[in-house]
């Protein structure tokens, strides 16, 4: 049986906005993120989200980010093609940034391969590294 996250997918659409769109595939590179000058992810088992007017977004399996650096927070959001959003707060020893991580717990069936995975707010974090060359400064 294959990893649901190792595969390649894209949605099949959406009945009331034709050619909208959301592919995601594993970036099959490292890359870091690091906030209030500590790592929070390191990995190379990421995956990009392209999705039809919006900017690619890097998600993460929730297991691969550091212990105890997500802080469960009342704010959610709704989007129609991909489900409920729940969020998290990010808080190292250092810092705290509210609500900078989120995810799709139980998401639409289009995208199903987000369940487990998590996002960071690009601009809230300190740097990101695309097989150690900085690809994104806050």
């Amino acid at each position: 049986m294959t990893d649901k996250h190792e595969t390649t997918t894209t949605s099949k659409g959406y009945r009331d906005h034709p050619g909208y769109e959301i592919k995601i595939e594993a970036l099959n590179a490292r890359l870091r993120v690091m906030f209030a000058g500590e790592v929070v992810v390191d990995t190379e088992e990421a995956f990009v989200l392209h999705e039809s007017r919006h900017e690619p977004v890097y998600y993460f399996k929730k297991s691969d980010l550091r212990a105890n650096i997500l802080v469960p927070t009342d704010h959610k959001t709704h989007c129609p093609f991909k489900g409920d959003a729940c969020y998290w707060s990010l808080k190292t020893e250092n810092d705290v940034s509210e609500n900078a991580v989120w995810g799709y717990p139980e998401p639409l069936p289009e995208v199903s391969e987000l369940a487990g995975l998590v996002a960071f707010y690009k601009d809230r974090m300190e740097s990101w590294w695309l097989n150690d060359k900085e690809i994104f400064v806050a």
